[in-house]
């Protein structure tokens, strides 16, 4: 039974019974709607009804997003985000999205408020750390990501209806072009590094055979060493978290994968695991991890900071007047020899842990296109031959 009851110019209230209580009274879904006429009341007390009795209505939440950014926090992102997706999530929230929109409830964003809040975004002057410039395209993705992984959980848990961030369409990241090592300068490098600790020639090798990232090189540990077939598997990175300080996570996508290293590598990395297993007898029990043997710990077992290898590289190219590039270039610099070495797409992808060919297409992609026309060079030795024929 549902029917209509009107509340002022152009307000209608729409009631919809959805069943009786103990003593015979209906129990209703109320909901007030604006309409010129009563046949248009008539047409949305229609929609109404087969709304609620078709079990798709959900009641208006006065829920504000402030409140359920709190619920989100706790009942989702701690458990489920990494630490690094996280972090960066709450700085999304709390500098970008809650000074704006905290106050506002639920229900009331809509999709137009998404597609504001990017085009802000993209405006000069939405950097918060001063610097000249727009926001880069991957920065204001994750910031799109941030708010539409919240929207969705309120989806799921029917506190709205719909996720007003849906329709907006995901702003399309333009990578650069990544800066890299030429062969002299590698060269150059491992030069140099003759003259640091034997740990350090171990890391740097294997961040330019392997491309593994900052996290997943520390986190290696014996276990991980494969000598027999010359490969070592990884499965797992170091991050810090705050109030916890270092822990063991999951790769970036939770992409495990073996990777072929060169001999004189695997050579390095077996002493490198004789000089930690004296190590670990010399401190005995003041050993800090127990069930790990870290190749690239300290003396007492616990393993490096991610940050902590980009800040020596700083400081080593800088003591050697060598070019200075991130040492996460150094998964760069790999993935363009590779490339220059005409070695296929689909095993880079497999040695980076992309997840999809298309990332490392998208990211190499001007690599692979100057490789290309590198390639057509192979062709003309029977070109040349042909045209001086004809002279």
């Amino acid at each position: 039974m549902a029917n209509i009851e009107k509340r002022g110019k152009n307000r209608f209230r729409l009631s919809v019974v959805i069943g009786y209580d103990s003593n015979g009274n209906a129990i209703r879904e109320r909901k007030t709607v604006q309409a010129k006429t009563l046949k248009e009341a008539r047409v949305k007390l229609a929609e109404f009804e087969l709304e609620v009795l078709g079990g798709n209505y959900i009641r208006p939440d006065t829920t504000t997003l402030n409140q359920f950014y709190l619920d989100w926090l706790e009942k989702y992102a701690e458990g489920s985000l990494s630490p690094d997706t996280l972090r960066d999530y709450v700085l999304i929230f709390e500098t970008r999205i809650l000074p704006k929109y905290g106050h506002m409830k639920l229900s009331d964003i809509k999709t137009m408020h998404i597609v504001n809040f990017i085009n802000d975004l993209n405006k000069p002057g939405a950097r918060l750390d001063g610097k000249p410039g727009p926001l880069s395209s991957s920065r204001i993705n994750n910031c799109y990501k941030a708010f539409n992984n919240l929207l969705a959980r309120a989806t799921e848990w029917k506190l709205i209806k719909e996720n007003p961030a849906d329709p907006v369409n995901t702003p399309k990241v333009r990578n650069k072009k990544s800066e890299v090592y030429t062969k002299e300068e590698i060269q150059t490098i491992f030069e140099k590094l003759e003259k640091v600790d034997f740990r350090w020639q171990v890391l740097v090798s294997l961040a330019f055979v392997t491309g593994a990232r900052e996290g997943e090189l520390a986190a290696l540990e014996d276990i991980h060493m494969n000598f027999e077939k010359g490969s070592i598997y990884i499965e797992q990175a170091i991050t810090e978290v705050k109030g916890k300080g270092v822990v063991v996570k999951s790769t970036k996508n939770e992409r495990q994968r073996h990777i072929s290293v060169p001999e004189q590598i695997m050579n390095m990395i077996k002493k490198l695991i004789h000089i930690r297993k004296q190590e670990k007898f010399k401190v005995g029990s003041q050993w800090q991890w127990e069930d790990h043997l870290f190749l690239f710990g300290n003396e007492f077992g616990k393993p490096l900071r991610p940050d902590s290898i980009s800040q020596w590289w700083k400081r080593f190219t800088t003591r050697h007047k060598i070019k200075h590039i991130r040492f996460h270039s150094l998964r760069h610099t790999s993935a363009t020899h590779l490339i220059n070495e005409g070695v296929h797409a689909k095993i880079i992808q497999e040695r980076l842990g992309h997840t999809k060919l298309d990332t490392t297409m998208s990211i190499y992609g001007h690599v692979m296109e100057e490789a290309d026309q590198k390639s057509a060079t192979h062709f003309d030795t029977f070109f040349d031959k042909k045209i001086n024929s004809q002279k």
